[in-house]
């Protein structure tokens, strides 16, 4: 193939991806809702699938791509079979497709690629499942190489039979945009021309002037040069009726011009503001496109703990900035793994309780003024139990018994924001960690959201993200800091204003103000920021100060000056400066200058760390250095090295025992703070340690990290019975989430 044509097919290709993407999604949605669908809606379900699948084929087959194409066709054959009735659904079938869809989307995530082997392999396996669930001919099937077909062993409830999650994902590098929202704006586009001729004409009327008034000084300056040598006598009157005559006429001109440039200013304002409004539409997309792939994660995260959930959606014709609509994907996955794990029960639980079987999970989005969208995530599980939400901020240290006794039920659910706040019995790949709605909050907050939660024990719980419509304006609060200007967002701003320096106390060795509403923390905001300049609050005058809220927290921070509220447009910091710590953003005043927009969550939680400095020895000044002393029990020679080499590299003191009873033996004789243990071992194994040491009086407080291959949602549950704290995954081993572990444990 020449270089023109393989330019043609990459350019085509990259179309493919977008136009896969939204088949794919179709797809998946159609396949969670066959499952739960029907006699009456399965046909009409299975035709729109039928279809789907067969204009991937045949975008699959113009930028050439066999293995994609062979794929769609063997899923067409079982979309066949089930419109003729020739096969039943079943959750085997089921497995099966999903697991094609996985494959399918990997396939046509990177078109035209080579082929890894895992991935070649993996295609062979679903293509052989299929020909098994549709044993009889089809004539629809396109020859395929494909190698003895593997067994293929039953999977754990939700869990595909060869390791491919089915959440579509490929993200759209382009989008489709109606041919009238284009014409809106070569419209305005057309009218800007007609501006800028009309500011050629402002210009040259103004050279003109500039011109004319050149011309008279220099003809004034001829004129008196002349007289002086001529003798001639200019009297003041005569000099003051010549300039007030040019003057006056100058002035007219002038102001003319003034009046003609203000009517080009209003126009050129409508102009661009109606070509800003039409190309902010350009980029707002659908909720369903946030939505599309949600079907599949509750699907595989509801089969991996064998609970049965639907999800239903309303509004997804809701239009948001895309941009928007990309920063939430992470926040429904954590919010959706939130309501799974957490949230709903398992089918013999909810039947207890009087519940269906089959627990919801329901996504609303809806438009509100001021150009703000409401999101809400529903589900219909055991909600929130404030009592272990307030039982684990007391273990973890952030607030004392007695604050969390007097604390309402609102308040509690709202500390389940804060990160590394988690009710869970034990720490797994999926949960416990206490960073899923963290991250939420964060991200949220940094769109210039918010987002809150209510909850009713029994009932459910109910998650409210508020986001902007869209990303291009927003106000702010103008702040001046040591000689800079800064933008600080009105949606983190509870409120503004002047204190007296007699009004900050001192408690515990931090600035304390006193507001209606209690007390709150006062931080300099040039502190904060760590900059040098002029100091215009040390004359003892009343201090300016903002409130800010934000993660369920307040600081108040004293500036140098406030400069009122602004509507500001927003620009990002590039690639290059992607995450900086306190700012969010960056907006261009009148002047020229540029503007950093500060994030609120990231002021709030600096001010919080300046506010509380390291401990330190009381003798020598420097700060305390604590190194826990681990047992790492584990049969593995090449295991245990690593994770020996692992742990002594974080810093710890680590000794290693070779199977559970000499662990045991170990845990015994010396002290440890902290246990991590294989649970397939000789003599004894992790699961049977774990419980013998919750039975020892003295170590029965030890922390306990599981750390196997055996992933299924049994072997984890078996590990929450005997008491481990911590199960990890060797297959979703990450030594950076290990490490962490500990340290939340130390």
């Amino acid at each position: 193939m020449d270089r023109k044509k393989e330019e043609f097919l990459g350019r085509l290709r990259e179309t493919f991806r977008v136009e896969a993407a939204e088949h794919l999604e179709v797809i998946a949605a159609g396949i969670v809702a066959m499952e739960h669908a029907d006699d009456a809606e399965l046909a009409a379900i299975v035709e729109r699938v039928f279809r789907e699948a067969h204009s991937l084929k045949g975008a699959a087959r113009s930028v050439s791509l066999p293995e994609a194409e062979a794929l769609c066709t063997e899923l067409e054959s079982i979309f066949s079979a089930m419109q003729r009735k020739a096969i039943a659904s079943s959750k085997d079938m089921f497995d099966v497709i999903h697991v094609s869809i996985g494959v399918l989307s990997t396939l046509c995530l990177n078109p035209g690629a080579p082929l890894p082997l895992e991935i070649d392999e993996k295609l062979k396996q679903a293509l052989a499942a299929i020909r098994r669930v549709i044993p009889e001919a089809s004539d629809m099937r396109v020859s395929a190489p494909v190698a003895a077909a593997p067994t293929i062993a039953k999977p754990s409830p939700g869990i595909n039979p060869i390791g491919i999650k089915t959440v579509v994902s490929i993200a759209a590098e382009s989008v489709r945009v109606p041919t009238r929202k284009l014409g809106a704006i070569l419209l305005e586009a057309e009218e800007l021309v007609g501006a800028r001729i009309v500011a050629n004409a402002r210009a040259a009327e103004l050279r003109a002037l500039a011109a004319d008034l050149a011309d008279w000084n220099q003809r004034r300056v001829h004129r008196t040069a002349r007289s002086r040598r001529s003798g001639e006598t200019i009297t003041v009157s005569e000099l003051l009726d010549t300039e007030a005559h040019y003057t006056k006429t100058l002035e007219g001109s002038l102001k003319k011009l003034a009046g003609s440039t203000q009517q080009d200013a209003l126009s050129l304002a409508a102009i661009t503001d109606r070509l800003l409004e039409d190309a902010k539409k350009l980029v707002l997309m659908p909720c369903s496109y946030l939505f599309g792939h949600l079907s599949m994660v509750v699907h595989d995260l509801a089969g991996e703990q064998g609970k049965e959930v639907d999800l239903l959606v309303r509004g997804e014709d809701i239009e948001i900035d895309r941009r928007v609509l990309d920063e939430l994907k992470d926040p429904f996955n954590h919010l959706l793994r939130n309501c799974v794990d957490h949230g709903i029960e398992k089918p013999e639980a909810r039947k207890q309780h009087g519940k269906p079987s089959r627990g919801s999970i329901t996504i609303t989005a809806r438009s509100i003024e001021g150009n703000r969208v409401e999101l809400t995530v529903a589900d219909d599980g055991s909600g929130i139990d404030s009592g272990k939400i307030k039982e684990a901020a007391v273990r973890l240290g952030m607030m004392d018994a007695y604050e969390a006794r007097r604390m309402n039920e609102a308040d509690a659910h709202k500390l389940i924001f804060r990160s590394g706040l988690s009710t869970s019995r034990i720490i797994t790949d999926m949960s416990g960690r206490g960073l899923g709605l963290a991250i939420v909050r964060e991200k949220v907050e940094k769109l210039g959201g918010a987002i809150s939660v209510s909850s009713i024990p029994g009932d459910g719980t109910v998650f409210r993200l508020l986001v902007p419509s869209s990303l291009a304006t927003f106000r702010g609060v103008l702040v001046e800091v040591a000689g800079g200007n800064f933008v600080i967002p009105t949606a983190n701003v509870a409120r503004v204003g002047r204190v007296k320096p007699d009004d900050i106390s001192k408690v515990e060795n931090r600035r304390m103000l006193s507001l209606d509403q209690g007390p709150v923390s006062l931080a300099r905001l040039r502190d904060v920021l760590e900059l040098s300049g002029p100091d215009r609050n040390g004359n003892g005058e009343t201090l300016p100060v903002v409130l800010v809220r934000a993660a369920g927290r307040q600081i108040a921070f004293i500036v140098d000056g406030i400069q009122g509220e602004r509507e500001v447009m927003v620009k990002s910091l590039g690639g290059h400066l992607a995450r900086v710590r306190n700012v969010a953003g960056a907006t261009i005043a009148s002047s020229g200058a540029v503007v950093p927009i500060l994030n609120a969550a990231d002021l709030v939680e600096s001010a919080i760390t300046l506010g509380e400095p390291a401990p330190l020895d009381d003798k020598s000044g420097v700060e305390v250095e604590r190194r826990g002393r681990l047992l790492v029990a584990e049969d593995s020679i090449t295991a245990r090295t690593m994770l020996k080499g692992i742990l002594e590299g974080a810093g710890y003191d680590v000794k290693t025992a070779v199977d559970g009873i000499d662990a045991l033996t170990e845990l015994k004789t010396e002290s440890f703070d902290l246990l991590v243990s294989d649970v397939d071992m000789p003599r004894m194994n992790g699961f049977e340690l774990t419980s013998r040491v919750r039975a020892d009086k003295k170590l029965h407080e030890l922390p306990v990290v599981l750390v196997t291959a055996l992933g299924s949602a049994k072997d984890r549950e078996y590990g929450i019975e005997v008491g481990a704290n911590a199960y990890i995954v060797k297959s979703d081993f990450d030594q950076g989430n290990l490490l962490e572990i500990i340290r939340r444990f130390l």
